[in-house]
């Protein structure tokens, strides 16, 4: 079984203080993996208990990713069947927990009662998966996430970058790539994708503040091609490239993204990339560094010059 980054850190952190854990002890402590970040996997006790059924996939789905809160059977229906339910659709939604319950027994070698006590609940007019006894990278995710926005607004971008890196490497594919969705999974996964893309962001912004033009130059060459139309990728693309050495692939990118812009929108783009656009262009090698700390820096990235931060101290 694989084991979540947090538990590793909590193996790592208690084998540094004395108290070694072994890994075996976690995978004890932990029998149940689950994972929505990529394809939809159950795992109990090493073995896969993924159920193979389209719409016990979907309701275990949308349990997951709503994990710890829940979610009413009105819901499920929704899921399952839209708005054109068969009469039996409740008793059918109580027949798909109870098998993923019984699977979930079988391989974990506890009583049907205990499943549903420990991990797939039944509660008011609802269903509730709780995955605090379990592996779950969704959590792992949130966690590390958030961790990493609180060291960047602390001003260690170190910490934040690695916190944003390790919760990255949670993610095997698209959310539930592999899981047919109504609407309501389908809104939990476009939530999940605009997550992931705003801590995209923040991490790439965290490391230009760094100075790491370079390293985040081939980074950004795929981001910019996955989301051809954002403009706040281009010119994060843009910014690094210039600060990199390499202006002219940055202009060159630009005129890329522009024609992009119009072929599929019949837009330009915003005014602040154009201005982005014509600075570079206006400036020279030599001076483009010190044109964007002093001009786009601040907006794009979050990073002031000290006079700039020594003035906005002095009192008026």
């Amino acid at each position: 079984m694989l084991i979540s980054p947090t538990a590793r850190w909590d193996f790592e952190n208690s084998r540094r203080s004395g108290g070694i854990t072994p890994v075996g002890e976690l995978q004890v402590k932990y029998p149940v993996c689950a994972r929505v970040l990529g394809p939809l996997t159950l795992a109990l006790n090493n073995h896969n208990a993924t159920p193979t059924a389209q719409k016990q996939r979907q309701l275990l789905a949308l349990l997951l990713v709503r994990h710890d809160t829940v979610v009413p059977v009105t819901t499920l229906v929704e899921e399952l069947w839209n708005d054109d339910p068969p009469r039996s659709a409740v008793t059918v939604v109580q027949t798909y927990v109870l098998g993923i319950r019984k699977k979930m027994a079988e391989q974990l070698g506890i009583g049907q009662a205990e499943v549903a006590e420990r991990f797939l609940r039944t509660r008011s007019k609802g269903y509730s998966f709780d995955v605090k006894d379990c592996v779950f990278d969704l959590r792992d995710y949130q966690s590390m996430s958030e961790a990493a926005r609180c060291a960047a607004k602390a001003g260690d971008d170190y910490r934040a970058v690695d916190l944003f890196t390790a919760a990255e490497a949670l993610w095997s594919g698209p959310a539930l790539v592999d899981v047919e969705g109504g609407i309501p999974l389908a809104a939990e996964i476009s939530h999940l994708d605009h997550l992931r893309l705003t801590n995209i962001e923040l991490r790439v912004e965290a490391e230009l503040r760094l100075g790491r033009y370079r390293e985040a130059c081939p980074d950004l060459a795929r981001l910019t091609m996955q989301h051809p139309l954002h403009e706040r990728l281009q010119a994060y693309y843009m910014f690094a490239l210039s600060r990199a050495g390499q202006r002219a692939r940055a202009l060159e990118s630009y005129q890329r993204f522009s024609r992009s812009m119009q072929r599929e929108l019949g837009l330009d783009p915003c005014q602040k990339l154009q201005k982005l656009h014509q600075d570079i262009l206006a400036a020279s090698d030599v001076s483009v560094s010190a044109m964007l700390n002093s001009r786009h820096a601040g907006y794009l990235i979050g990073w002031y010059s000290p006079e700039f931060r020594s003035a906005r101290a002095e009192p008026a």
